[in-house]
């Protein structure tokens, strides 16, 4: 059986809900790309408000390659060089354009995180696609200097209604039984935080 998170991941940035300035302004943000100072967005925001799950409709929806690294994946110089730069400076498929999503950079962090950003930093001056990073907390001191050169994008919690109104639809999808009551009670749970919902 497939997971829910799987089974109703947004399709299109249409099902992404609560996000529609960020959402904009991420699709702004590719598709002026070539106009852009700036080489790469920062997508920040809590847990489970859609950042990932935007990037990967908004692919779909512009019929671009993506590619995602996780930064948990490639944490110093040598690793985000060989996967990030690899992928930045490589022509797309079938030349259709592409997005590099660089998830997680929180995950980027200690001793053994060795010139992770400054190699990060390299690979988005000389990138020739749209890059994009997420995280839950850009305003960490070792981003100070990621932050400066990238588009910021904020993702606000999900509102309780709107979370309750996602869970409605997949109950009713897959014939659970479930109250107004229940639902609501869940979507307070969640705090802002659709995934854990």
């Amino acid at each position: 059986m497939q997971p829910f998170l799987i089974k109703y991941r947004p399709r299109s940035t249409k099902e992404i809900v609560g996000q529609d300035q960020a959402v904009q302004a991420l699709r702004s943000f590719v598709t002026t790309f070539k106009q852009q100072k700036r080489r790469c967005a920062l997508l920040y925001g809590p847990s489970g408000t859609g950042k990932t799950d935007s990037v990967h409709a908004l692919a779909q929806e512009l019929g671009l390659e993506l590619i995602e690294i996780n930064a948990s994946d490639a944490r110093n110089a040598d690793q985000i060089e060989s996967l990030v730069g690899a992928a930045a400076k490589q022509r797309s498929l079938f030349s259709k354009g592409k997005i590099i999503l660089v998830d997680e950079i929180d995950g980027i962090s200690g001793q053994q995180d060795r010139g992770g950003i400054p190699a990060l930093l390299k690979v988005i001056i000389e990138t020739a696609f749209p890059i994009i990073c997420t995280a839950n907390d850009p305003y960490d001191q070792k981003f100070s200097s990621l932050r400066a050169k990238c588009e910021m994008i904020r993702f606000e919690p999900i509102a309780p209604a709107a979370v309750v109104q996602v869970l409605k639809r997949i109950s009713m999808a897959e014939g659970i039984q479930a109250t107004e009551e229940i639902l609501t009670a869940l979507g307070r749970r969640a705090a802002g935080d659709l995934r854990a919902a």
